[in-house]
C-alpha cells in the first residue's frame, strides 16, 4: 500500500467501502424491480441488443470517457461474462436473459462529461472543445497497472469486475517518470483523473456510482423473472473467479483513454476518439 495524502486516503477508505457494500448487497439477492428498469434499455429476443438514444433536443448528446482494456486482458474478461452469462436458461420463446458486452467495447469507466440521466446543456455544440480538453488534461497523466481484483452479481442485476490501480510501479519504457505526472502516487491514477475532469470540464454530472468505483461491466442479467436457482450458479461462479484472480492476480497496463460520443443505452458504441498517456 502506498503513502498517501489525507485525500488519497479517503478515496481508498471509500472504494473499500463501495466494494464491501456492492458485495454484501449482491448476496441479498437479485432486486428484480430495478432489473426490470434497466431491461427497458435493451431490445429483447435470442440476443438483447441495447437501445440508440432518443434525446428531446438535437444538441442532447452523451460523450464517456473511459479506459481501454487491452486485448489479451478484454478476452479474458470477455470469457468471465460468457461464461456467467451462460449459467443462464434461455426463456421457452428461446429469449435471452442475460447480456454479455461485447469484446472490442470492454472498457472500464471514468466519467462522463454529458451523462444520459444528467445531460449536460448544448453537449453536442461543445463536443469538439470537451475533446480538446481531454487531450490536454490527460497530458499530465502517465500509463498506469490496475489489477481485477472480485468479479461479483450486484443487486442490480449487472455482473462486474472490479479493479485496483497498483502503486510505486516502475514507469514503461519510453513513458515519462511517475513523478512528473499528475499520477505520480499510481494507486490513485482513476480517482486524481476524475478530480482534474472536475476542475477541467464545465459539467461533470454528479453521479455516485463513478465516484470511487474501478470497474467494468460484464454483463447484466435482464430477465426479473429469472429462477433463483439460475441466480445463484451465477453468484457462485462470481466465487469462483473470484478465488482465481486472488490466486493469480493478472494486472495489465492502461495505456489509452477513449472518449466516445454514446449512441446506446449501457455500450459504448458511436464515434470514438483516442487519446494515449504518456
Amino acid at each position: 500500500m502506498s503513502r498517501c495524502t489525507k485525500e488519497e486516503a479517503q478515496w481508498r477508505q471509500a472504494r473499500q467501502e463501495l466494494y464491501t457494500h456492492l458485495y454484501e448487497s449482491g448476496k441479498q439477492g437479485l432486486n428484480r424491480d430495478a432489473v426490470a428498469t434497466t431491461r427497458k434499455y435493451f431490445i429483447p429476443g435470442p440476443v438483447f441488443m441495447p437501445k440508440p438514444y432518443e434525446f428531446e433536443h438535437e444538441d442532447d448528446g452523451v460523450g464517456l470517457i473511459c479506459a481501454e482494456i487491452p486485448r489479451e486482458a478484454a478476452l479474458k474478461c470477455h470469457a468471465m461474462g460468457e461464461e456467467l452469462i451462460a449459467l443462464l436458461p434461455k426463456r421457452e420463446n428461446d429469449d435471452a436473459v442475460g447480456y454479455v458486452n461485447e469484446l472490442d467495447l470492454m472498457h472500464i469507466t471514468l466519467f462522463h462529461t454529458s451523462h444520459p440521466f444528467d445531460l449536460a446543456p448544448h453537449a453536442n455544440t461543445r463536443r469538439e472543445a470537451d475533446i480538446e480538453q481531454l487531450k490536454q488534461m490527460l497530458s499530465g497523466f502517465s500509463s498506469f497497472q490496475v489489477k481485477p481484483v472480485r468479479v461479483l452479481l450486484a443487486s442490480s442485476g449487472a455482473v462486474i469486475l472490479l479493479f485496483e490501480c497498483l502503486s510505486d510501479e516502475p514507469p514503461a519504457p519510453g513513458t515519462q517518470p511517475s513523478a512528473t505526472c499528475v499520477n505520480a502516487n499510481q494507486e490513485f491514477s482513476v480517482d486524481h483523473m476524475r478530480r482534474v475532469a472536475k476542475e477541467t470540464f464545465e459539467h461533470v454530472p454528479k453521479t455516485a456510482g463513478t465516484r470511487t468505483i474501478v470497474h467494468s461491466t460484464l454483463g447484466r442479467i435482464l430477465d426479473p423473472e429469472v429462477s433463483e436457482d439460475a441466480v445463484k450458479r451465477v453468484y457462485e461462479h462470481c466465487e469462483t473467479l473470484t478465488k482465481c484472480l486472488t490466486e493469480h492476480p493478472e494486472p495489465f497496463r492502461i495505456r489509452n483513454v477513449w472518449y466516445v460520443e454514446e449512441s446506446h443505452n449501457y455500450s459504448p458504441q458511436g464515434k470514438k476518439t483516442v487519446v494515449t498517456l504518456q
